[in-house]
């Protein structure tokens, strides 16, 4: 799948954290997912999946405002938005990644940041629990959520590579073993509820940051474009990239 023919737009929008409205969908970030798909028109389907709209929100308490990065394939329109009651400023107009991301090639390293949901399905359930099979579990400790997301750099979703790579760490264990380990930090954000179709969710929010490198541009670029991982509508899934710096 390539998105290098394709528009991919990035719009930082500046809120205050002072906002009720604001503080609510922070609290509840499916109803900031319903707040930014107004941006956007109607679509006959899924309007976040044709549009390929991903978001990220990050509070800056001692700034009293949150950066809310929006990325989606169609230029939205962020008009309706007002200041003073939503907004901190006016944004500028959404930055247009494409010609950016054509330019990337296979082996070139980069900083990364995603706020993610690191999942497994339950595939065989113990006897007795069969009726969670298919389901969704969080994955809680640091190395499993780290190989989570190195095996998403190797497969997206299932027959679509995700087209990079994390780079490792040597780590030397007391037994005088010599182990490779992804040389990422990870932030758990704790548990995060939402309410949608009438029912609650619940997700682990975890902010992955750390150096990976491009094995596919192709299909890297289809990652950036589509997101990482389940729960894009709650505000997971944007990776976000920029130069190694002194590279």
């Amino acid at each position: 799948m390539k998105e290098t023919s394709r528009t991919l737009y990035l719009s930082l929008l500046e809120l205050d954290s002072g906002s009720r409205q604001v503080r609510s969908e922070l609290a509840h970030p499916y109803e900031m997912h319903r707040t930014l798909m107004r941006g956007f028109p109607q679509a006959a389907t899924e309007a976040r999946r044709e549009y390929g709209v991903l978001f990220r929100a990050e509070p800056d308490e001692q700034l009293g405002r949150v950066a809310v990065y929006v990325q989606s394939l169609v230029e939205p329109d962020w008009s309706y938005l007002r200041n003073g009651e939503y907004l901190v400023r006016e944004p500028e107009p959404p930055k247009d990644l494409a010609r950016a991301y054509g330019r990337l090639r296979s082996g070139q390293e980069l900083r990364f940041r995603i706020r993610a949901n690191p999942t497994r399905r339950i595939a065989r359930p113990k006897h007795g629990d069969e009726g969670i099979k298919g389901k969704r579990v969080a994955l809680l400790r640091e190395d499993q959520q780290a190989a989570w997301l190195a095996r998403k750099g190797r497969e997206r979703v299932k027959g679509c590579p995700g087209g990079f790579e994390l780079l490792t760490r040597e780590v030397v264990e007391p037994d005088g073993r010599r182990c490779q380990f992804p040389s990422v930090n990870i932030c758990d954000e704790g548990p995060q509820w939402g309410q949608r179709n009438g029912g609650t969710l619940t997700h682990v929010a975890v902010r992955f940051d750390g150096i990976l490198r491009i094995t596919d541009a192709d299909a890297f670029r289809a990652t950036l474009a589509r997101g990482i991982g389940p729960g894009k509508a709650f505000g997971f899934g944007l990776l976000s990239i920029a130069p190694v710096r002194g590279a």
